[in-house]
């Protein structure tokens, strides 16, 4: 159609709505003012040109007052207007999806969306406000996961992990890297159940810090063993399958030196001093498990004895890795003792807040790794005893994941999660931080066991960028075409892919947004729901608590003290 006849369309349009209103006018007016219906005896052009050039008395009879007649035309071009403007609405805006990809809009938004209240959502973790529905939105199933890219600045402490982390109904493990933001959340967390905060470099205001050590988690060669096996792993700063075997190899010699310092009673100090020693701590190590433990014994002086030296310096750098570590008096004293279990922490509805600056996050990282892992552990073990999930799901929320998460089972730990009751919320700066930790292929399975998927404010990275404007694939849209020739201008149009989330769009997501994905459904925009504007949440966090302080001497965070 050219713009002509458009034009010419309209106008007819317009001229037959105007003469319709012009015809019901006169005969409704004699109605309402009592004169009976008014009819005329000219034809319908002449009838509605004399009427408007004369008034109702020229054409019908009876005749209808005037000023009611005009005041029946006024009333019934409003409701024109009205019906015009509910019909645009209604369908105007909603042009056929003409194929591939789409955003998904309120329809969208009201299948992911939940109740206000945190306590008629469990398990759920959310993402945000839809813009169109301004309901919270979240996973639609219990224990799902999900996963968020977003640098430093983009809001994803406060707009994401904090909200999510006092709000979860069921126990909780958290890493952050800024002890302030425990205010917010603390007593939020304390009224569900004890809290645990282990912060090796110190809080503020002299307050202490929780204990947890490897060596009390090490009560015999099976928990030894799982023990072991999270602190190699995590002393690879890079995931590379090649150095497995020297992994392996270090797994077994952490394994006898945790539970020969552990029968010893020697602690986290006799651990690192073995650690440090190296080949030259075999004999007496051997000698204290031999007695209960031979075949740890054996599988722990073994590397040492039959490794040619070029092996036994790369398993020495592994384990040197782990000993740095506890270099660290803050990290020594943290690891003096310990102060709770996984399994108490299932039982009693606790919460471990793990506490690291950016600077200390890396360092900390072997640490933490083994907190969270046998938090994990504890579980699973629990799923595989009773058959059952969680009757309260274990809430994982990890803000820099890539420091603080050195853990190459997370894509299994997220395909089985659910099932288990395990939710993880993972942050990761970018694609690459995560594929360095998991692997290309472990970061796609990250990524699509994490079912909602979240990206936010301030991405620059090209690789995630270009990731993810290929999953959001493309949209088929009109595209109209001018032209002008002799015999006027016209437009036609054509149907062409483009992109649904372009580069630019992805690098340019506004502030405090996040473009959120969740499962088959198509994305959706959503404002991100902040623990100092968030209205419902200020509320939760704010709501009237028995009264707690990270200074009282008896709350479960503050047990250990330093030194």
């Amino acid at each position: 159609m050219d713009d002509q006849t458009l034009l010419a369309a309209i106008g007819a349009g317009f001229v037959i709505g105007a003469s319709a209103i012009v015809l019901a006018a006169a005969p409704l007016a004699g109605l309402v003012t009592g004169h009976g219906w008014a009819s005329s005896t000219k034809s319908l052009p002449e009838t509605i040109i004399l009427t408007v050039s004369r008034g109702p008395g020229a054409v019908y009879d009876p005749a209808p007052p005037t000023w009611a007649f005009w005041l029946v035309v006024a009333l019934l071009l409003v409701l024109l207007i009205v019906a015009v403007a509910l019909l645009l609405r209604a369908f105007g805006g909603r042009k056929p999806h003409l194929g591939g990809a789409r955003w998904g809009g309120k329809k969208t938004e009201l299948e992911m969306a939940v109740p206000e209240k945190p306590e008629e959502r469990p398990d759920r973790i959310t993402a945000g406000r839809g813009q169109h529905s301004k309901k919270i939105v979240a996973v639609i199933e219990r224990s799902g996961s999900a996963i968020a890219f977003g640098p430093p600045g983009s809001a994803k402490t406060t707009g994401l992990l904090l909200g999510n982390a006092a709000e979860w109904q069921g126990p909780c493990v958290l890493t952050t890297t800024k002890a302030a933001d425990l205010e917010a959340i603390y007593n939020s967390r304390r009224a569900l159940g004890p809290v645990w905060v282990i912060a090796p470099a110190g809080l503020p205001g002299g307050r202490t810090t929780a204990h947890w050590s490897p060596v009390d988690y090490a009560r015999d060669a099976d928990s030894a063993e799982r023990m072991a096996e999270w602190m190699a792993d995590a002393a690879q700063k890079h995931y590379d399958p090649r150095a497995e075997p020297w992994i392996a190899q270090a797994r077994a010699i952490l394994a006898g030196l945790l539970l020969a310092a552990h029968i010893s009673k020697g602690g986290i100090r006799a651990f690192r001093e073995w650690l440090a020693l190296g080949k030259d701590a075999v004999d007496h190590v051997r000698a204290i498990l031999e007695p209960d433990y031979p075949e740890v014994a054996m599988d722990y002086a073994q590397p040492w004895l039959k490794l040619h030296e070029d092996g036994a310096g790369s398993v020495q750098f592994t384990l040197n890795v782990v000993a740095a570590v506890y270099r660290n008096k803050d990290v020594r004293v943290v690891a003096e003792r310990t102060d709770f279990s996984p399994e108490q922490l299932l039982d009693e509805n606790g919460t471990v807040c793990l506490v690291a600056s950016p600077s200390n996050a890396e360092r900390y990282g072997p640490l933490f790794t083994s907190i969270i892992a046998s938090i994990i552990h504890a579980a699973e073990d629990r799923f595989e005893k009773t058959g059952k999930p969680l009757e309260k799901a274990l809430g994982c929320f990890i803000d820099e994941a890539g420091n603080a998460l050195r853990y190459p089972k997370l894509p299994t730990t997220l395909t089985t999660g659910r099932g288990i009751g395990i939710a993880m919320l993972t942050i990761w700066h970018d694609l690459a931080q995560l594929a360095s930790r998991v692997g290309q292929d472990g970061a796609r399975t990250v990524i699509s066991a994490s079912t909602l998927r979240m990206l936010l404010p301030g991405l620059a990275d090209d690789n995630t960028l270009r990731y993810f404007n290929y999953i959001f694939s493309k949209e088929q849209t009109e595209r109209p075409t001018h032209s002008t020739g002799p015999s006027g201008s016209s437009t036609s149009t054509g149907i062409v892919e483009t992109d649904l989330l372009p580069v630019d769009k992805l690098r340019e997501i506004p502030t405090f947004t996040a473009i959120v994905q969740y499962f088959n459904l198509p994305p959706i925009r959503a404002n991100m729901r902040l623990t100092w504007r968030d209205e419902d949440l200020r509320a939760w966090l704010a709501r009237p608590l028995p009264p707690v302080s990270l200074d009282k001497a008896a709350a479960p965070a503050l047990e250990a003290h330093h030194g």
